[in-house]
């Protein structure tokens, strides 16, 4: 991407977009709420279909938050130990303890498929939403190990009046945003394709009279006035497992956890709106992948102004800050250990191919985890992988910061693939507030480029504010350097003299490991709301 291409500063309203993978009911405030109660699942250790490796962690890390935020009345089922049987008779068990005003939380992470649907007609696509479990078979008796979406309409339903959550991080069937450089290991993804059943040994099961009496009836779920609807991802998109803070997750579970922990308190009032909810899980998903993962949630009117209690201290660990690093050849490995001293503490060398950065020294490619390329061709020498490597390392400090502060909604047009040199893109920006602005881009090779305010564009400095719920919109074109760009945006109640100062300084300058600190310091003193886009551009043809 290059600033001098062209820059438009006209607002546009962009459509949202909107998906589900997992449903809610939330209380309408923290005081009217019974007790909380869960029935947490996990599932990796699948028997005879592709393994994960997040899924524990996520069933884990979201009981651990639960706990944190005083449920006492906590089931988990991890493995071979949540079973169908075990699944259904732990909720109906649940339901049984508990009384009319009670929460119940379902969790979910794991496999997700599709089949054919049961009723025809009853679904648009033809499909219904599976869940499968760890036994799960092709074959006979095996494929009566899963969860259809009517199972979980049935639980639902049998909750009657009672407020229910239910989070189910994983995807039921679409593509990857973004191919995956065969260069890269990836952990994954939470899609199994399922092909017909000869013998479906579930059609021959039947649920439990208390449940059955529950089966759905003509009305959708999604009409139930104590259920709230949340996207995980937009349709069409399949969920990856990462690495985060160390260990593969769902990142779903992981910002949900967080924000519970009280990162979505955007407005610090003790507790979380579901406003608040969407806008932090929509960003912080998408920001956590990349812009692989698009989480959306849709709120009924009835439900806009429900809460969820926080957890009044944070639990989860500090992410660790420790950008990891490999090559490909071990003749680089002196240079990437000279380069970790420079910086210590915040870069570690490792073997395997999970590191946060990837030089092909060969090729003079750096690759991320992700299995993108973010910059093409043009490290063929240490300095100038160090350059990739102070960006990232900004931008993970930038990461953090944004999940401190509010949230600034990106969007991107295209949305999938990589855009090819000299295609035009559009990258939208969307901030809750009216505001002061300021907005850069780190290209990929790690140059700043100043983009409002802009001097010559706009001489008068009529484009520094950005408007409230109208996206502030960036008309691009792709360009050199070849990778991953991202555009930030900055938005403060007041002025920023000092920081607009430093940016224009630094424009059409490469990053250094010596003002990165300073900049972000004073980005932080500075910002009411950060929001970060990520750009994927490669050569023609």
């Amino acid at each position: 991407m290059n600033v001098s291409i062209g820059l438009a500063n006209r607002r546009h309203v962009w459509a949202r977009l909107c998906g589900l993978f997992f449903l809610a009911a939330i209380v309408s405030s923290p005081a009217d709420a019974g007790q909380w109660r869960a029935l947490v699942i996990g599932v990796d250790a699948y028997q005879h279909v592709s393994p994960l490796k997040g899924a524990v962690n996520d069933a884990r890390d979201i009981a651990q938050t639960l706990t944190a935020a005083g449920v006492d009345d906590l089931t988990t089922l991890l493995d071979g130990d949540a079973s169908r049987q075990a699944i259904l008779s732990s909720w109906e068990e649940l339901i049984s303890r508990s009384a009319s005003d009670d929460v119940l939380v379902l969790s979910y992470a794991g496999h997700g498929a599709q089949e054919p649907e049961w009723a025809k007609g009853s679904e648009e696509d033809g499909m219904d939403e599976v869940f499968l479990l760890a036994g799960f078979d092709i074959s006979a008796p095996g494929n009566a190990e899963r969860l259809r979406d009517d199972d979980i309409a049935a639980m639902l339903r049998a909750a009657g009046g009672r407020n229910v959550l239910v989070l189910a991080d994983s995807c039921h069937s679409g593509t990857m945003t973004r191919s995956v450089d065969p260069r890269i290991t990836r952990l994954g993804t939470r899609l199994v394709g399922l092909p017909p059943f000869e013998n479906d040994a579930l059609r021959s099961q039947s649920l439990s009279p208390f449940l059955a009496q529950n089966a759905p009836q003509s009305e959708d779920v999604q009409d139930l006035p104590n259920v709230i609807y949340v996207g995980a991802t937009v349709d069409g998109q399949v969920i990856p497992e990462l690495m985060i803070a160390g260990e593969p997750r769902g990142a779903l579970s992981w910002a949900f956890a967080r924000g519970v922990e009280g990162r979505a308190d955007l407005d610090r009032d003790g507790g979380i709106s579901m406003e608040e909810l969407s806008l932090f899980l929509k960003e912080t998903v998408r920001v956590a992948t990349e812009g692989r993962q698009s989480p959306s949630l849709s709120i009924s009117s009835e439900s806009r102004a429900a809460v969820l209690p926080r957890v009044s201290q944070q639990i989860f660990a500090q992410e660790s800050g420790v950008l990891t690093l490999s090559a490909s050849s071990d003749k680089a490995t002196p240079a990437l250990q000279q380069l970790t001293s420079k910086q210590e503490g915040r870069l570690k060398v490792v073997e395997d191919g999970t590191a946060d950065l990837f030089w092909d020294v060969e090729e003079g490619d750096v690759l991320t985890k992700f299995g993108d390329i973010v910059l093409r061709g043009k490290a063929t020498n240490i300095g100038q992988f160090a350059d990739v490597v102070t960006k990232w390392g900004f931008l993970a400090d930038l990461y953090a910061l944004s999940r401190e502060r509010k949230p600034i909604e990106g969007t991107l047009q295209p949305s999938v693939g990589h855009i090819p040199e000299g295609d035009a893109f559009k990258v939208g920006l969307t901030s809750d507030q009216a505001g002061n602005m300021a907005v850069f881009a780190l290209e990929a090779d790690g140059t700043l480029r100043l983009l409002a305010p802009n001097k010559k564009a706009d001489p008068l400095g009529k484009d520094t504010m950005v408007e409230a719920e109208r996206p502030y919109v960036l008309n691009l074109r792709a360009a050199l350097p070849f990778g991953a760009d991202h555009i930030i945006m900055v938005r403060s109640s007041k002025p920023m003299p000092q920081l607009v100062g430093v940016l224009s300084a630094l424009d059409g300058k490469v990053l250094s490991t010596e003002l990165t600190p300073k900049l972000l310091e004073l980005i932080a003193q500075n910002a009411d709301a950060v929001g970060i886009a990520g750009v994927y551009t490669q050569p023609a043809g």
